[in-house]
């Protein structure tokens, strides 16, 4: 009889398969590197200067003297301006929903990026290619963005705005003479 349930108990374990093989957890992804990039320039928000339905964000270098206007919706751009000025919404826009969605998937901005301005020809001034760059656990990943939205969230969290010297040497204009310029009163119609 014991001899019978032995080789049940052998049958029986032979016939259960192994257990599967455990798949290596893959390496995590390379993370991307932080801080001032090599050819990129640290710049500031200065003002948004609205133009009707269409808004102007001036981020400055003023140790070049330059600035570099970046062409916003209205909506943008009241939302910056806001922000610039730490006006609190009633409700809020999407970019104070971003941040408390970064914040609620314990993600931080870290840094945000203008990288590229692109012409082709049915855009006359070209459009400016952004980036975001976030932390999340140990791991920093980069991410495409407007570049309003992405100084948008720059402003609100207090990280450094870098644009490439490329997009300054094509796009950037004399910081002193576009103040000279906003200095001057607005003319009115004549009539």
């Amino acid at each position: 009889m014991r001899a019978l349930l032995v080789s049940l108990a052998i049958g029986c374990t032979a016939a259960t398969p192994p257990p599967p093989p455990v798949a290596p957890k893959p390496p995590p992804a390379p993370s991307e590197p932080t801080g001032l990039p090599a050819g990129y320039v640290e710049m500031k928000p200065e003002r948004v200067i609205e133009l009707g339905q269409q808004a102007a964000l001036l981020l400055v270098d003023e140790p070049d003297n330059l600035v570099l206007p970046v062409f916003i919706g209205g909506t943008e751009g009241s939302s910056i301006a806001g922000r610039l000025e730490h006006v609190k919404p009633p409700r809020p826009l999407t970019h104070d929903l971003l941040d408390h969605v970064l914040q609620k998937l314990h993600a931080t901005l870290v840094q945000v990026q203008v990288d590229e301005l692109r012409r082709d020809q049915t855009d006359e001034g070209g459009v400016y290619i952004g980036s975001i760059f976030l932390r999340v656990g140990d791991q920093v990943i980069r991410l495409d963005s407007r570049p309003s939205d992405a100084i948008a969230l720059a402003i609100g969290n207090r990280v450094p705005i870098y644009v490439a010297r490329k997009v300054l040497d094509e796009a950037g204009l004399k910081w002193d003479e576009i103040r000279k310029q906003l200095q001057k009163p607005m003319s009115g119609p004549e009539g």
